[in-house]
């Protein structure tokens, strides 16, 4: 079902992987001070919020630059989205905010792109797809309801003009005070302290770059149009860890030796949609999906998520909610490279679908030891304490958010080990050196999907080594390697 040789003959024809490969990054994992304990008794950790240096508009798409500190090894990165509430007077909610709600998990979908940017080149990238796809799937059920509250996951809610009639979203957006939302940004630096992103020692400094969708279309709910929840700022809040004075000249003369060259491995995004007009249905005479040229992916390639969209639910500005894909096939040569099962039985119906149920989704995750969650044999949301009827995000821990998004359907294909990891070299595929016109995409919907247009989506995690280049005189410049 895979062929591996088309791997390794892809890996070694590129010159990245040969480089990393060559990397004197191995440890003895038998050596007590490597193992044993940790004993860092030198840092101190601290938080900085970064406020941006453009200007946000209330309702406009727009950019926001931020800088970072010229200080500490970046740890974490978080960005922080701000609303305004459409005058509820948090009390009797008699005028017209209970006739609004944002989008579930807006403080992902209220931008469209991140960008790390060091002299004008930009060294890791990220969309919203991969926050959502990539952080749900490397949650456990409890990590994801942080998450909920972080990014503003939960229930549309019911209309009302009081307390007790409002719920969800829209008493959220109803509240005075106004709505903050967050959305983690987990690149190399997260991976661990001697990965951090180290900001004292560049020769100049670096910024994120956040593209903002126009605010009508961070709106689930605007049933009047001059009631939105505009745009009311934003902030970047960075975790740092920072040296004691006479630590720092230590990092700094152990690896920044002049004419030297210090490196580290990290990781960037890229995110490809397609728009699949007629979706192909797994039927027992079905023999060929809808197929997808991955060309505008390329690099060496990690962690793929495939996931598909209905068209209907973006243009009413419902990002996340996955539809199924019976089968997914990663085709190279005509050869399969990877094929995934999944499997429709979380529907209501599902016991009438020709594919039938398969526990195939959760063998692989279970294989790839992701802690992202299932449910069982019983339908979504089924609620005994509801006389056995099926109630939205009640009874199955598949489902995230309000429970309209079922993380089963979402397919992670995996070259590497460790989910935890976001830049470590334990697995890739070089997508630039596949021959034959490169990967391509084979998708079956399954026969509960929808037949009206969809999109299916690509998310890709690609390594790359980031290098700190000393010049004789000292000076400190960065640069990101890719394929």
């Amino acid at each position: 079902m895979s062929n591996p040789q088309i791997i390794q003959r892809a890996n070694q024809n590129s010159s990245l992987y040969q480089s990393i490969k060559a990397r004197n990054s191995k440890q003895n994992v038998f050596d007590y001070p490597v193992m044993g304990e940790s004993n860092i008794c030198e840092i101190a950790r601290s938080k900085e919020i970064v406020l941006p240096s453009t200007t946000m508009g209330a309702q406009n798409q727009t950019t926001l630059k931020f800088t970072l500190p010229n200080h500490g090894l970046l740890e974490d990165m978080y960005l922080k989205t701000k609303f305004s509430t459409p005058g509820a007077d948090g009390t009797n909610h008699t005028d017209a905010g209970h006739g609004v709600a944002l989008s579930e998990w807006a403080g992902a979908w209220a931008w469209t792109k991140c960008r790390l940017v060091k002299s004008g080149v930009t060294i890791w990238e990220c969309t919203p797809e991969w926050v959502m796809a990539s952080q749900y799937s490397r949650a456990t059920r409890e990590k994801s309801l942080q998450l909920d509250a972080m990014m503003g996951g939960g229930f549309v809610g019911a209309e009302g003009d009081t307390v007790p009639a409002i719920t969800g979203r829209r008493l959220v957006a109803s509240t005075a005070g106004g709505i903050e939302l967050i959305a983690p940004l987990k690149g190399f630096w997260s991976d661990g302290l001697g990965r951090g992103l180290d900001l004292y020692s560049l020769n100049s400094v670096v910024h994120l770059e956040v593209d903002y969708r126009a605010n009508s279309q961070v709106h689930e709910v605007l049933e009047t149009a001059g009631n939105f929840l505009g745009y009311d700022g934003a902030e970047l809040i960075c975790y740092l860890t920072e040296l004691a004075p006479e630590q720092l000249v230590s990092y700094q003369a152990r690896n920044y030796v002049p004419g030297s060259v210090t490196s580290q491995l990290g990781f960037t995004t890229t995110h490809f949609a397609e728009a699949i007009a007629s979706p192909v249905l797994i039927t027992g005479t079905s023999t060929t999906g809808n197929k997808i040229k991955l060309n505008s992916i390329s690099g060496l390639v990690r962690r793929l998520f495939v996931f598909a969209t209905l068209d209907g639910d973006v243009t009413a500005n419902k990002y996340f909610n996955l539809k199924g894909l019976a089968r997914v096939r990663l085709l190279a040569n005509n050869s399969v490279v990877h094929e995934q099962l999944n499997s429709s039985v979380y529907d209501t119906q599902s016991a009438t679908a020709s594919n039938g149920y398969k526990g195939d989704p959760a063998m692989e995750a279970f294989h790839n030891n992701l802690p992202m969650a299932y449910g069982g044999v019983l339908p979504a949301g089924f609620s005994p304490a509801e006389g056995g009827a099926v109630v939205p995000g009640v009874g199955s821990i598949a489902h995230i958010g309000g429970g309209n998004c079922d993380m089963s359907r979402l397919c992670v294909i995996n070259f590497a080990f460790n989910p935890d990891d976001y830049a470590s070299a334990d697995g890739c595929v070089s997508f630039q050196q596949i021959s034959g016109g490169g990967p391509e995409l084979e998708v079956f919907f399954d026969t509960l999907a929808s037949t009206n247009p969809h999109h299916v989506h690509v998310v890709a995690e690609i390594l790359t080594i980031n290098t700190y280049n000393t010049s004789a005189t000292g000076s400190i410049s960065f640069k990101s390697l890719t394929e």
